[in-house]
């Protein structure tokens, strides 16, 4: 039996260290993710340790395959460690530069899909000033990653591609610095046209900063990140959002208009709310706003989070 064991527990082991390697190259994971075991390495003593307790009945294969679970379980909920030195030029492909977004409207877009893979990063959305050309659809700037040694390839970019009425954008920042402590020097600045509508999604490893979407047409919102503190300002824009926001142990803050309609649907183990204060009423697993059905303009969030705050604000509208 313990033979049989300690095959199964060898192949398994095999079995996952390929998968890990697999999402390392299409940069699900990064790099970071094996400095993990500066953190976890006193996992593998208590590992050991049960395996005496049961007299080595435990074979090693499969207190390693036990430790790196954990370490990827620990690497999805806290977020990949930067790489230190040479160690970001040997496996994300040696050094960053900050490069321009400058993205024109086509005359005939009403829509434009924008999909932003980002690291850690400091961030700052917002609308295009009011005297920018009509014809722009984005600009601002980002830290972009240099080719890989290791496979010979960019690992970021911008490209765009167009379908009819809707323009779709794709931009993949650099992977450096994924957890809250080391994404100060990852900065990301997007200013968008405010003449279309916009389907955003962002996935990042931590975010640091401010997304003022008041003057912007969101119909669809999804953001998947892990620790992070960031607010999010929405407007009286006359339509109606869907948004997700999926993240690890965050602060956020909303700000939206008294006179928008709020639902927002909260899922956490340890998340703390101001919305009764706010003036939210709880309804069945919602917290809803009153008049929320008559409003002209509605925001409704899907907010899931391992754990922190979730603050809302509640000004009144430039338009009382």
């Amino acid at each position: 039996m313990r033979k049989v064991f300690g095959s199964i527990s060898r192949g398994l082991l095999l079995i996952t260290i390929g998968v890990i390697f697999f999402l390392l190259n299409y940069d699900i994971l990064s790099w970071g993710f094996w400095l993990h075991v500066a953190d976890l390495w006193p996992l593998i003593l208590i590992l050991a340790g049960i395996g005496l307790l049961f007299s080595k009945r435990i074979p090693l294969s499969a207190v390693l395959l036990v430790f790196l679970l954990s370490m990827v379980a620990y690497s999805m909920v806290m977020g990949d460690r930067p790489l230190p030195g040479q160690m970001n030029n040997l496996f994300n492909g040696g050094t960053t530069e900050t490069r321009p977004i400058d993205v024109p409207l086509p005359p005939n877009v009403k829509k434009a899909r924008v999909n932003l893979n980002l690291g850690g990063a400091k961030i700052a959305v917002a609308a295009l000033d009011s005297g920018a050309s009509e014809n722009q659809l984005m600009t601002g700037n980002y830290q972009a990653q240099e080719k890989s040694r290791l496979s010979g390839s960019l690992k970021s970019g911008l490209s765009t591609t167009q379908s009819g009425d809707t323009l779709n954008v794709t931009l993949s920042s650099t992977p450096f610095g994924r957890n809250t402590g080391n994404i100060s020097g990852n900065d990301f600045e997007l200013n968008l046209s405010d003449k279309v509508h916009y389907d955003l999604d962002m996935s990042a490893g931590a975010i640091d900063g401010t997304m003022d979407l008041s003057r912007l047409l969101v119909d669809s919102l999804k953001i998947s990140t892990g620790a992070s503190d960031f607010s999010m300002e929405f407007g009286d824009t006359g339509i109606a959002t869907q948004g997700k926001i999926d993240s690890g142990a965050s602060q956020i803050t909303l700000v939206i208009p008294e006179n928008v309609g709020v639902k927002i649907r909260l899922n956490g183990v340890a998340t703390s709310t101001n919305f009764m204060g706010s003036g939210l009423l709880s309804d069945d697993k919602n917290w809803v706003s009153p008049k929320y059905d008559e409003a002209k303009t509605k925001i409704d969030l899907d907010i899931s989070m391992a754990a922190g705050s979730v603050q809302l604000q509640r000004p009144k509208s430039n338009l009382q």
